[in-house]
């Protein structure tokens, strides 16, 4: 590598030097699971495509679902099919990357190959080229309608070919199509001003719309015609203005922009160089975010901003940029992907551009690439190795609970559910009718609540039935969020009827506490409680998915006890009404921090044979989102963390 290229050598060397480092790095390291809703909506499509049931969601991706179909054969199945159509294209990516370097930047080969080498090895390249989603091979027939069309200025038959692939790609992932049809429409204007002929307009014009065609007829076979594929885009674009956009957040504009803008930055430098703005840098974050700024920021000042390419390099990356901040969910990195080939170049660009000393720029394009490197290679093995949790939670359930004797209920793992547990009952929260899941779990001895903390307590009372059934267990499978972000962590929690659970199961631990957020919590806590997660440095979890948090404990009649809990409020001024069995015993305020409140139990609140209900009834909640205008994206109610609640015998009768 080198500031500029020598005469003479082989051109065809650096894009099969990339080839051989992405291509074998890539399938090495293929998912071992579906790590997605969208993933699983992918693998039932590839064998039956069908818009009303979701298989996949509009805009339908049919050329995505095509290649993933001849795959299909060679791979075995969906999974292996999926992942190795983006394997394929995270190699083919990088090609496409060094060749538009190599045409925005001819006379210096290094910046095709440094951008080439930061897209394919930084953790965000990397693990979209292991999933079994269509980001990777949307972008790389982006990037191939790109290039060609750029080449095919003043050739007919790249250009022809270039359309023809910008037609296709719309068919892939249209959401990457901006920048294509902005670059058609600019060389067409271009041309026109120049007077020149017709032909070439007409050249280009009639492959892309072959290319549109070509995926749009068989669509529109497959989903009933035209107004019914246009009620689908309807539809799903309602459902991103008002989930995902800038408009959706709720908040005055301002609040809303500072809001956005602090996602975007958090998800971006967390998912390339592991660093984010929200939590605290040690010395490890400090080298990294230095080793950024050494590295991005001389690379962009050098770029060459009198250079009408670099130019076009910051208005792609600034299309790709303002789509993503102004109309996609900002926690999912996967959708940041199209942002990585044009900042990749410029930065590439500009360390090119230094010529002395002379091994300068190469080194630091290389060394960036390796420390890409040694960030992507513990998550790419944690994608290889350890399934997605959604499909963690229903091999527990196959390997636990016999078909015939439950039925599950899931949020966002409904789709995991439906394909990994095919023989059993399913309930989708998202449709869910009160009436058909009273008859769907009658008699029922055992209900697996995925997605436990996005079920309304409306919805759990149904399943519950009223409080008939209660938890049996509560486990959260996770893994990394730097992984996947989305289903990084599944509370399942299992319900059965009361009268199968004796009280004595209830019986305290050893010791006499409970530790709130630890494995064998589940069958202690009730309504009211959200998974388990590390609060400010320990492990617990919080209360507020209703006022009420309740605990079920087993106690000894004929004692007075003493309960001891470690608590820490989230609204300042929280008050705490502690109720045994619905007498209220005490009154607490909570602090801002963790702290021991002690309660004493009467002992004639205690009633022999029976289960001792605790309610911790909180006076207020409060969202993170709400009280810090949106600087934290957690739209969860809370009223208080909890570490453990432990009892003791204060005295005997």
């Amino acid at each position: 590598m080198e500031s500029r290229s020598r005469p003479g050598r082989p051109r065809w060397l650096p894009p099969l030097l990339l080839l051989a480092v992405t291509l074998p790095l890539y399938l090495a390291f293929r998912s071992i699971s579906l790590d997605d809703f969208d993933a699983y909506s992918f693998a039932l499509a590839l064998e039956h495509f069908n818009l009303d049931l979701q298989q996949p969601q509009p805009p339908g991706f049919p050329v995505y679902v095509f290649l993933g179909r001849i795959l299909l054969p060679l791979a075995g199945g969906p999974r292996a099919a999926l992942t190795l159509l983006s394997g394929l294209s995270g190699a083919a990516i990088a090609l496409v990357v060094y060749g538009l370097g190599r045409a925005a930047d001819p006379r210096r080969s290094l910046t095709g190959v440094g951008g080439a080498l930061l897209v394919a090895l930084s953790p965000m390249g990397w693990l979209a080229a292991e999933k079994a989603l269509s980001d990777a091979p949307g972008l790389a027939l982006t990037l191939l309608a790109l290039w060609l069309l750029w080449r095919g200025r003043g050739d007919l038959g790249r250009l022809g070919l270039g359309s023809l692939v910008a037609g296709l790609s719309l068919g892939l992932r249209p959401q990457n199509g901006l920048p294509v049809l902005l670059l058609l429409v600019g060389l067409t204007i271009r041309h026109l001003a120049r007077r020149r002929s017709l032909l070439p307009l007409a050249w280009g014009a009639l492959p892309f719309l072959l290319g549109a065609l070509a995926w749009l007829v068989p669509t529109l076979q497959a989903v009933g015609g035209l107004p019914a594929y246009l009620a689908h885009l309807a539809a799903h674009s309602a459902h991103v203005r008002q989930a995902d956009s800038l408009l959706a957040t709720g908040l005055p504009l301002p609040a809303a922009l500072r809001a956005r803008a602090l996602a975007f930055a958090d998800t971006l430098l967390l998912h390339t160089v592991g660093v984010d703005l929200s939590g605290g840098w040690g010395w490890a974050e400090g080298i990294r975010g230095l080793a950024l700024a050494l590295v991005v920021v001389p690379g962009l000042v050098r770029a060459g901003w009198r250079r009408w390419e670099t130019g076009l390099l910051a208005v792609w990356l600034a299309l790709a940029a303002g789509q993503v901040f102004l109309l996609e969910t900002l926690d999912r990195p996967r959708l940041m992907l199209p942002l990585l080939p044009p900042l990749a170049l410029l930065v590439a660009r500009g360390w090119a551009r230094m010529r002395r000393p002379r091994f300068l720029a190469p080194a630091a394009l290389v060394g960036a690439a390796f420390a890409l490197l040694t960030q992507g290679v513990p998550l790419a093995a944690q994608l290889a190795s350890v399934p997605a949790p959604p499909a963690q939670a229903a091999a527990y359930i196959a390997a636990h609970y016999p078909p015939g004797e439950t039925v599950v209920a899931a949020a966002g793992s409904f789709r995991a559910a439906q394909v990994e547990l095919p023989a059993y009952r399913l309930l989708y929260l998202y449709t869910f009718d009160p009436a058909a899941a009273r008859v769907a779990t009658e008699a029922i001895p055992y209900i697996a609540v995925l997605d436990r903390d996005q079920f309304p307590e409306e919805a759990m009372a149904v399943l519950s039935d009223d409080g008939r059934y209660v938890p049996l267990e509560d486990r959260t499978f996770g893994r990394d969020p730097r992984v996947h972000t989305q289903h990084d962590r599944v509370r399942l929690q299992v319900l059965t009827p009361a009268d199968r659970l004796p009280p004595q199961a209830l019986a305290l631990p050893p010791g006499g506490c409970v530790d709130v957020g630890g494995p064998e919590d589940g069958r202690y806590l009730d309504r009211g409680w959200y998974r388990p997660e590390e609060i400010g440095g320990v492990g617990g979890r919080w209360a507020g998915s209703g006022l009420t948090a309740t605990v079920r404990l087993y106690l000894e009649p004929g004692r007075v006890y003493r309960i001891r809990l470690r608590a820490l409020a989230y609204p300042a001024g929280q008050q705490v009404a502690v109720r045994i069995n619905r007498w209220e015993v005490a009154r607490l305020s909570l602090a801002q921090e963790w702290a021991e409140y002690t309660v004493s139990l009467p002992a004639s609140h205690v009633s022999p044979g029976e289960v001792t209900l605790v309610e911790l009834v909180h006076a207020r909640q409060a969202t993170p989102f709400a009280e810090t205008g949106g600087a934290s994206s957690d739209r969860r109610p809370l009223t208080a963390a909890y570490d453990w609640i432990c009892v003791a015998v204060d005295s005997q009768p």
